[in-house]
């Protein structure tokens, strides 16, 4: 197993073990046609009968790249590979007041599909492909799911401005030294 952790050899103490309930999962925002986003309906917990990001639970011996390609397999039956790192978001989930809060921490990346088609599992009782602004808006998505979107939508349009800026910076340079070079030309003659 990958990063194996025995207590019993001292790597984690049995006080560290024993902390809290922490759940690691990933998704995956998947662009499609016109920019839109798929989400599916949610038909296992803890985000049951919301719309949400394809995703899931970290396996112990997975990483997290791999959780990635095998839960959104799982869920919509696409193939895909990831296109970079959204952010990392936390939820607390309360499920009895004895017990606390358990945190549950997301992974989020943005992902390609390279192969499949979408269907309907268990797991994933509906899909829809949806406008970002739309998807935030709605009632039926998650927050943490809201924040996730956000986030894509703004790196998004963060690296069209990016791509713009270094485009018009090389035009202007450009421009810069034709003129230095006309005006060169011009003292020379």
């Amino acid at each position: 197993m990958k990063g194996d952790v025995d207590v019993n050899q001292g790597v984690v103490s049995e006080k560290d073990v024993s902390k809290g309930k922490v759940l690691v999962s990933v998704c995956a925002v998947i662009e499609g046609e016109e920019h839109k986003i798929l989400l599916v309906w949610e038909g296992d917990l803890p985000y049951h009968d919301w719309w949400v990001v394809p995703g899931g639970y970290v396996k112990p011996d997975e990483t997290v790249l791999e959780a990635v390609k095998r839960e959104v397999r799982e869920e919509t039956g696409l193939e895909v590979v990831s296109d970079g790192l959204i952010g990392t978001y936390d939820d607390f989930i309360v499920t009895d007041e004895r017990d606390g809060p358990i945190h549950h921490i997301i992974i989020a990346y943005k992902a390609r599909v390279i192969g499949g088609e979408v269907v309907v599992t268990r797991e994933s009782r509906e899909y829809a492909w949806i406008d970002v602004k739309e998807a935030v808006r709605s009632p039926r998505l998650h927050d943490v799911f809201k924040r996730i979107l956000g986030d894509f939508k703004n790196k998004r349009i963060g690296k069209v401005r990016s791509r713009l800026r270094r485009h018009f910076s090389e035009i202007y340079a450009g421009g810069e030294r034709r003129v230095s070079c006309l005006k060169g030309d011009a003292k020379s003659n």
